[in-house]
């Protein structure tokens, strides 16, 4: 037979058979094929950018400023309402990428800059997963006008995770570790200081901090819309500096929530639920029973010195009945949140003490234009705590700090409004402004060694926290987001703030500008710049001080050579600015990191 009747035979029976399948009865399983577009707000994320002496910033990449502008957030609001399963789809044209499980990045700059990145994971898996990370950061440079002291600076991170997924839960536990150490650099300018005798600078100190958590945590897997959900985590962090303060942190949370209506037509939901929240911190002081230790020395000076151990506590409860509601174009979250806190050990310098904040969460969505214009308003606040962990990461050139240093953050009342929304496929905006009535926001103030030989002068740049009063902050942030296919990614946010009183350390306008674009496949450029308005600061003598605001802009490139390598080359502070983020730290200039990454 001829091979074309053959072809149409053939033909004619696939069509047939196609156009059975696709009027044959519900009954009859078949495989569902479907084109899916699927469409989203971008959220950029832009590869790190290895800055090494950004001081005091000592955990990595890019300048970061110190910010006071709390963000207290009582809880999580509860958005996790239902969503109806769709039938498994086949995305035409995106296959899934074949996934490398590990990688290791390396890298070395100037001032004797290592960075070594190791990332282990297992590959995909319907039951558990395994991840474990690694990542060492150091900088041993030299910083002009401080050549007499040592400006390294150095940290090291590790965590490991596991997870299971049952078919009624899923747990994780979370193990995570941190070590970051600084040198107090001393004083620079030393023809201000008569008659200084440099040998009062020879035993210059560093500041090391280590941070041990753990949580676990576990949250159910309900099948059905009308199941009750509930999540539960323990969390745990010891925290250990050298001169053996250590400060336990044990935080407990849960919360329970049920679909009391829902229509899956109009997309109506009705959900409510609750949180306990319970937070404890044991602070082990240099103090017994609550006496300084005072010696004579030769000169007549008098010396204190520790002995034994003092226990003293802190701890912070509330709790919060939730409701969450959708109908068309309204959403509502809420909340009634109760905080009760204190301190529940007395010593001599800390009474003991309790206190009570009410706070209601209010956050209404109008959803004006679907996806492109969304208005919002709402109200907030919260109690948050200063760790010793929390503090030492925003300033890490502390003097040895006491219990007293450790304050509640407190957002009486706080209130916002905002738009947001997508411009179109490629654009995402938020604009947000807000009030804030709080109290205790932290900032830093000199630690003055008034007994040394040279008054105002003796010691190093050590820091301690102090707190404001009553204060009022006006704040208005921007985010702009912009993605042309996989070419072109850029980002830009400023930050506005306005405080009733002073705050060292603060500046008024933040902004960051970051872009990627991928020239080829396998090569991209891209560049970031970040600016902040000048601060106030105190200096040895009390004295106010302005610091110059920053303009810093960085560009880097990466390659991929290989499959599984790629090159990278990041130039840091292109203007080379010599800037203060700290009075009398001066950060490094210019400064560059080459390496390599390879996916096993």
């Amino acid at each position: 037979m001829d091979k074309r009747v053959i072809f149409m035979i053939a033909g004619i029976l696939l069509g047939g058979l196609q156009s059975w399948a696709q009027d044959a009865p519900e009954t009859v399983k078949e495989e569902y094929n479907e084109k899916v577009v699927v469409t989203a707000p971008y959220q950029p994320s832009l590869t790190l950018m290895e800055k090494p002496v950004f001081s005091p910033k000592v955990l990595d990449t890019s300048l970061s400023v110190p910010r006071f502008d709390y963000e207290i957030v009582s809880r999580p609001f509860v958005t996790t309402y239902p969503i109806e399963n769709i039938k498994p789809a086949k995305i035409m044209g995106e296959p899934i990428p074949k996934l490398w499980n590990n990688s290791v990045k390396v890298g070395f700059g100037n001032h004797l800059s290592p960075l070594a990145e190791l990332n282990f994971g297992m590959g995909r898996d319907r039951k558990y997963e395994v991840g474990a990370y690694y990542r060492h950061h150091s900088a041993y440079g030299h910083i002009k006008g401080y050549d007499r002291f040592k400006t390294n600076h150095s940290i090291n991170e590790a965590d490991v995770v596991g997870r299971i997924f049952a078919d009624k839960f899923i747990s994780s536990l979370n193990i995570l570790y941190s070590q970051h150490a600084v040198n107090c650099y001393g004083y620079g300018n030393w023809d201000t200081v008569p008659n200084l005798d440099l040998g009062d600078y020879e035993n210059q100190p560093k500041r090391w901090y280590q941070n041990a958590r753990g949580i676990l945590s576990f949250t159910d897997n309900a099948r059905k819309a009308e199941d009750l959900r509930f999540d539960a985590s323990l969390d745990y962090n010891l925290n250990m500096t050298n001169w053996r303060s250590a400060e336990n942190t044990i935080i407990a949370d849960g919360g329970v929530s049920k679909v009391i209506l829902q229509d899956r037509r109009s997309v109506d939901v009705l959900q409510v639920g609750g949180r306990l929240r319970f937070e404890d911190n044991t602070f082990r002081d240099g103090v017994k029973d609550g006496y300084w230790n005072v010696e004579y020395g030769e000169t007549g000076h008098e010396s204190y010195y520790i002995e034994g151990n003092e226990l003293l506590n802190a701890w912070h409860l509330n709790f919060q009945p939730t409701l969450y509601y959708k109908y068309k174009f309204v959403e509502l979250d809420a909340a009634l949140v109760f905080h009760v806190f204190g301190n529940s050990a007395w010593s001599w310098r800390v009474d003991k003490a309790s206190y009570f904040q009410f706070n209601p969460l209010i956050d209404l969505k109008l959803h004006i234009v679907d996806k492109v214009l969304t208005f919002f308003i709402g109200t907030g606040g919260g109690v948050e705590r200063n760790t010793q962990d929390k503090i030492s990461r925003i300033n890490p050139f502390l003097h040895p700090t006491l219990f007293e240093d450790y304050e509640f953050t407190r957002d009486k009342f706080s209130a916002y409004a905002g738009l947001s929304g997508n411009l179109s496929r490629s654009i995402d905006y938020r604009i947000k402004v807000s009030t804030h009535f709080m109290e205790n926001v932290l900032s830093f103030d000199y630690y003055r060694y008034e007994w040394g030989a040279h008054y105002d002068y003796y010691g190093y740049n050590d820091f301690v926290p102090i707190y404001s009063g009553d204060i009022f902050n006006l704040r208005v942030r921007g985010d702009l987001n912009f993605r042309f296919g996989d070419k072109i990614m850029a980002h830009l946010d400023a930050t506005y703030n306005h405080y009733s009183e002073r705050l060292y350390y603060s500046p008024e306008f933040m902004a960051n500008v970051a872009f990627k674009y991928n020239i080829i496949e396998g090569l991209s450029v891209h560049t970031d710049i970040r600016a902040y308005t000048n601060m106030k600061a105190l200096d040895r003598r009390g004295t106010e001080q302005t610091l110059k605001g920053c303009f810093d802009w960085s560009i880097g490139a990466e390659y991929r050579f290989i499959k599984r390598m790629t090159v990278f080359l990041d130039l840091n502070n292109l203007l080379s600015q010599r800037y203060y983020m700290w009075y009398d730290y001066p950060s490094y200039r210019f400064n560059f990191m080459v390496g390599l990454t390879v996916d096993f």
